[in-house]
């Protein structure tokens, strides 16, 4: 049991939210690409599809100097280096080249080798800062091929144990290294001589053309392994439309070639965010053979709504596999209108939203426990109140002594013994209510649902207080269609509790409709929340979130933590104060702790039970109305 436990841990190994923005700070420092994101994969590698960089797993569980330095060294080699001094012409011209090859893995993997280290010179040469990290990735990688070679050999993957040995020849290992393959060794020893005169992408690639006869015939087969991923995904933008056979044949060739990583970056996202506004859909997924003849075309325009609907074959969803029908998810007015989400990160730009208002629950059985939840509540409630009250009233009888101008004081002595006398006061204006506004996010996710009944209490409690002071607070509930959701959409639906603009409606019927859903994508709710606290004149905003766990959805899992914690220090540098309440039904374990700190910071807290989320909401609300009362 023990060591089933222990592989779970591994697998679910948690990343630091900090470090990751760090170094994905510095990717878009050193590409210049403001919404660049940064992830972990096997090896390096560019993602244009995302407009991400990857990491390798390479560097992980080792100490953290080691760590810190590997990673750094993947960031420079993608970002100072690949990026703008990689030829993708000539590499995709290669590529094409070797399709046939038997041997093509390894002849491209040479390639990427010998620019590896032509790139890592250049780089090295004009930053001499990356000299550190770089000498150590060349060590240990070159220990990594020295070990795999004798291993691979006695597998019998000799391609893999040449490539190992041109590794650790070409990166300087020690003068004492011998090569376990030396038949092949001593064969293109001499092609080697040439490799430190690579000046270009075109030298790297003519040292490989020569490699290819001296192979030939003497290796029956090819790499085993993968050591590069860096070169793969480089061939240029690929549209999300599913294009019908008469347009597709029309679009190749329209894209032309580009030189530079840097470039194809830019052009595969210009392309997408190009591709937006639902005009498109119906035409490029439906449509007949053959050319519109352009009479009906206009600008697309993001939020545009569908003015027509199809209906068409049904298909599979990507992801359960169940039948939908295509069409089947007509826009109306009382669903609200399907939104991209723009703006919203790197990892939610697949993301389309809606906002709802929730319904509101009549029946006999609602009022009753609405009834009694306030019976229990009412002693709090007029507790706090009464309370920010009496402090609101002391800032009204606070007087600002030493003015220029004003009300003069009771003991002008000062006039006589300062030589620019402030001898005047004013008392503090009437404020007739708080300055400041709370949105509250409730996780709308599948494993809330045991959790329901304490939590509507909590968000009534929470609704009852503000609403009693007339306190502007929005109340929402957040999830994603986990059935819907592919790799080109995601869903998301916003279901209004209590909008801002209610002020003091008593919205207790529409709190008792908090329902579960599927997943929570909290990176994007926040930012959600985020921009219309931004709208509300307020002095103070604060933003709360009850969720019962980590973010999970469609490929949201390390990067919704990143995401996440983004989207927290984002709403704080704009002002906003963000508190997280953990909603269990037992204690947070020290890993969820650990979880919640690199998304919220300090500003996370746990109720010991589900009982207790209710006295969790009441003194979190509290400390927040003291500081809102105390800058008043």
């Amino acid at each position: 049991m023990t060591s089933i436990n222990r592989f779970i841990d591994f697998n679910d190994e948690l990343i630091d939210a900090g470090e990751r923005l760090r170094l994905e700070r510095l990717a878009r420092a050193l590409t210049g690409v403001a919404d660049l994101g940064l992830t972990e994969r096997q090896h390096i590698e560019f993602r244009p599809a995302y407009n991400e960089l990857a990491m390798s797993v390479f560097w992980r569980h080792r100490d953290p100097v080691v760590t810190e330095l590997g990673r750094l060294s993947d960031l420079y080699l993608l970002a100072a280096g690949f990026w703008s001094r990689f030829d993708l012409a000539v590499w995709g011209e290669y590529r094409a080249a070797t399709e046939t090859n038997p041997l093509r893995e390894f002849l491209r993997s040479a390639v990427l080798l010998l620019e590896e280290l032509r790139i890592t010179d250049e780089v090295m040469a004009e930053r001499s800062g990356t000299a550190e990290a770089f000498t150590l990735r060349r060590q240990l990688y070159g220990e990594f091929h020295k070990g795999q070679q004798p291993v691979n050999l006695s597998r019998g993957f000799r391609a893999d144990a040449l490539f190992n040995h041109l590794y650790a020849v070409i990166h300087g290992m020690p003068d004492d290294y011998a090569s376990s393959e030396e038949e092949l060794a001593g064969l293109v020893e001499p092609v080697l001589f040439h490799v430190f005169d690579a000046r270009s992408t075109a030298d790297s690639v003519r040292v490989a053309e020569r490699l290819a006869p001296l192979l030939y015939g003497r290796l029956d087969r090819d790499l085993h392994h993968t050591y590069y991923a860096v070169g793969d995904g480089l061939t240029g933008p690929k549209s999300d439309f599913h294009y019908h056979r008469g347009t597709r044949d029309r679009e190749k060739g329209e894209s032309g070639k580009k030189d530079s990583v840097g470039e194809l970056f830019s052009t595969w996202h210009a392309a997408n965010r190009s591709e937006k506004g639902m005009h498109l859909n119906y035409e490029l997924e439906h449509g007949r053979i053959g050319e519109g003849d352009g009479s009906g075309a206009r600008e697309g325009r993001e939020g545009t709504e569908a003015t027509s609907s199809g209906r068409g074959r049904s298909s599979a969803d990507e992801r359960t596999g169940v039948a939908r029908e295509a069409g089947s998810e007509a826009i109306s007015a009382e669903s609200g209108s399907w939104k991209k989400a723009e703006g919203f990160g790197t990892a939610n730009e697949s993301v389309v939203y809606r906002e709802m208002l929730a319904e509101v629950d009549n029946s006999t059985e609602a009022l009753e426990r609405i009834l009694k939840w306030r019976e229990e509540s009412v002693p709090h409630v007029r507790a706090i109140v009464k309370e920010m009250q009496k402090r609101i009233e002391r800032k009204k009888e606070e007087r600002r002594e030493g003015l220029p101008k004003g009300r003069l004081s009771k003991n002008p002595v000062s006039v006589l013994l300062t030589e620019r006398p402030r001898p005047f006061y004013r008392k503090q204006s009437p404020s007739k209510r708080l300055d400041a506004a709370f949105g509250l996010l409730v996780d709308g996710s599948g494993s809330m649902a045991d959790k329901l009944d304490e939590t509507k209490k909590a968000v009534l409690l929470f609704h009852d207080i503000l609403r009693s002071m007339d306190t502007a607070h929005g109340i929402a509930v957040y999830q994603e269609d986990s059935a819907a959701a592919t790799k080109t959409r995601q869903p998301n639906t916003f279901r209004w509790l209590h909008r801002f603009q209610d002020n003091g409606k008593d919205d207790g019927k529409r709190i008792l409709q908090l329902e579960a859903g599927d997943d929570n994508r909290d990176g994007f709710a926040v930012r959600w929340m985020t921009r219309r606290l931004l709208q509300r004149p307020e002095a103070h905003r604060f933003l709360l979130v009850f969720s019962d766990g980590e973010p999970s959805a469609f490929g949201y899992g390390q990067n919704g933590i990143v995401d996440t914690a983004e989207a927290v220090r984002e709403a704080e540098k704009q002002g906003i104060t963000v508190i997280h309440l953990f909603l269990s039904s037992a204690p947070a374990t020290a890993r969820q702790q650990e979880l919640f700190r690199m998304m919220f910071g300090n500003r996370s807290v746990s109720a010991e039970s589900i009982d207790r989320f209710s006295d969790e909401t009441l003194r979190i609300l509290r400390k927040l109305l003291v500081l809102a009362t105390g800058n008043m």
